[in-house]
């Protein structure tokens, strides 16, 4: 006899979670996948930065858009013409678009947002919104 209540939701999340990580793992996913490039998105007590690999990829290919709480990564990967497609041996690398919007914990001062490229890792540091102070007074019970 089971003493946790069974929540079909809950068996939806893990069943999302592990196809997540089983295409993750698949040798035949594309580099950037469905969702784009990988990211890594924290947060410090004044800002949100976000930290995104797209290698191989010309500062020129990138755009950059920010709103209030998200990030939108877009760009092109080139095909080199180094070689003919008749003496490849073996193509794994992504050649195409690709787009990403990533949402942010909390809401950012957009107009604030600064970028940089440098090995392949593009970051976004974004200054976090000061929270409003709550205006409000105790108030004796009668």
């Amino acid at each position: 006899m089971s003493l946790v209540e069974w929540n079909p939701f809950k068996e939806l999340d893990y069943l999302t979670r592990d196809m997540a990580n089983f295409l993750e793992r698949s040798p035949f996913r594309l580099a950037y996948g469905p969702a784009g490039p990988k990211v890594d998105v924290y947060q410090t007590d004044t800002e949100v930065v976000v930290k995104a690999e797209i290698p191989g990829v010309a500062k020129e290919d990138l755009h950059v858009y920010v709103d209030e709480n998200s990030v939108r990564l877009s760009g092109q990967t080139r095909k080199s013409n180094e070689f003919k497609d008749e003496n490849v041996f073996r193509t794994e690398r992504y050649y195409g678009s690709f787009s990403r919007t990533i949402p942010l914990p909390v809401e950012i001062k957009s107009d604030e947002a600064q970028a940089q490229y440098k090995d392949g890792i593009l970051t976004i540091k974004v200054p976090k919104v000061e929270p409003a102070k709550t205006k409000g007074k105790r108030i004796n019970i009668q």
